[in-house]
């Protein structure tokens, strides 16, 4: 199953990301402070052996949208 989320990382920020659910090893949510000092909250959802994937929704959003089927 596919999910799509909205990507955090600077470089791709606000770009959907579509993630599939059976890679998924764990989600947390954590902060991430910008070079200028801002800090950001954010989830990241670690899927090996592709890596960290940083995106704006909430862990509880995401198991909604999981557990949607």
């Amino acid at each position: 199953m596919f999910i799509t989320l909205t990507n955090a990382a600077e470089k791709h920020k606000d770009d959907p990301i579509v993630l599939n659910v059976n890679s998924i090893v764990s989600i947390s949510r954590g902060n991430r402070v910008s070079e200028d000092k801002e800090v950001e909250e954010l989830t990241y959802i670690y899927m090996p052996p592709h890596g960290t994937w940083e995106v704006q929704e909430t862990p509880e959003q995401i198991l909604k949208l999981i557990n949607k089927d």
